[in-house]
């Protein structure tokens, strides 16, 4: 299944951070949707340029133009995931739920965040009115669930706590299987969240902070 990871050019500093962390705890290919190709990118990632970078309610547009050529299933993320851990098994098991009414697998413990159901096999259920369903912590997508609400001229924060009226189900796992942090504040792009990060990565992480850009 590909694995997406939108940036834009203010977020350049962090794609260092982001594949070093990625390919140590995940690993694999993946493809960077971004405007300006960053510099010194490791081979096993794929860049996508949308072109000049407007403004921020051209966000929804330019990733849509996108989105609509995908497969019905993918990973999506975004650039400041600090992948920490990742079970492949509990993997494994999102997998398997991709599935005709299923809109988005949560790979994080966000559903957990609010109303939910756990069924006794581990899959939390989100509640149909409960906020965040579009959440953009790491997850599976159902193509045509993100497309419902994937329209022209929103910024990320406006897609994200837009209301959901719909048939589809938003799902995770109790026992999720990627565990991150949100890795820049949002008042300050530059300053990291780091908490968690195993020290050996905290050294490798600042010589790609020096190094890679």
């Amino acid at each position: 299944m590909k694995i997406i990871v939108t940036t834009s050019d203010n977020y350049k500093h962090i794609i260092p951070v982001f594949t070093y962390l990625f390919q140590k705890y995940w690993g694999g290919e993946i493809e960077l949707l971004g405007y300006e190709k960053p510099d010194n990118l490791p081979e096993w990632v794929k860049f996508v340029s949308m072109g000049k970078q407007g403004p921020k309610e051209e966000w929804s547009t330019d990733l849509r133009s996108y989105f609509e050529l995908q497969d019905q299933w993918f990973i999506w993320m975004m650039e400041d995931t600090f992948i920490k851990k990742v079970n492949k098994d509990q993997m494994a098991f999102a997998y398997a739920l991709t599935l005709p009414n299923i809109g988005k697998i949560a790979l994080t413990k966000d559903p957990q965040n609010r109303e939910h159901t756990i069924t006794k096999e581990g899959v939390v259920w989100a509640h149909p009115d409960s906020k965040y369903r579009l959440s953009t912590q790491p997850s599976i997508w159902n193509r045509d669930f993100l497309l419902e609400y994937l329209k022209d001229g929103m910024d990320p924060w406006t897609f994200e706590t837009q209301p959901t009226k719909d048939d589809w189900n938003v799902v995770g796992l109790k026992d999720y299987p990627v565990y991150h942090n949100e890795g820049v504040r949002r008042h300050n792009i530059n300053e990291f969240d780091l908490t968690g990060i195993e020290p050996e990565d905290l050294i490798n992480i600042e010589w790609h902070r020096e190094n890679s850009i």
